[in-house]
C-alpha cells in the first residue's frame, strides 16, 4: 500500500498526537506507582505532569489541532461536497470548541485530505 504523503499540518498534528499519547503513557505508569506507595497528593500530580512533560505535550496538540483544523477548512472550499453543504460544514467548524464529537470527527476527516 503506498503511504499518502503527508501535509505539513497533518504532520505536526500526528507527531503532536503521538508525543502526547507518550507522554500520557508516562504519566499514567508514574501515577499508578505513586498510588501503590501511598496517597496522590495534588502536588505529586503536578510534579508527574511536568517530570513527564504531559503540560507542553497537550499543549503543543492543542496547537496542532487548531492548526490542523484551520488548514482543512481552507483545503476543502473547492470541492464539490463542501460547496454543497457549505452551511453545514462551516457550523460544524464554528462550533468545534463546543463539541467535542464533531472535533474529532472534523480532526479524523483532516487527516483523510490528501495532497
Amino acid at each position: 500500500m503506498k503511504k499518502q504523503k503527508l501535509a505539513k499540518q497533518q504532520a505536526q498534528y500526528k507527531e503532536a498526537k503521538e508525543r502526547f499519547e507518550r507522554a500520557n503513557g508516562a504519566f499514567q505508569n508514574k501515577l499508578a506507582t505513586v498510588k501503590l506507595l501511598g496517597t496522590v497528593t495534588q502536588e505529586k500530580i503536578e510534579e508527574l505532569i511536568e517530570a513527564t512533560d504531559l503540560h507542553n505535550a497537550l499543549n503543543d496538540l492543542g496547537a496542532a489541532e487548531k492548526a490542523l483544523l484551520q488548514w482543512s477548512h481552507e483545503a476543502i472550499q473547492s470541492e464539490k461536497d463542501y460547496l454543497q453543504n457549505k452551511e453545514a460544514v462551516d457550523k460544524m467548524y464554528a462550533f468545534i470548541d463546543q463539541d467535542p464529537n464533531i472535533k474529532a470527527k472534523l480532526l479524523q476527516a483532516a487527516m483523510k485530505i490528501t495532497n
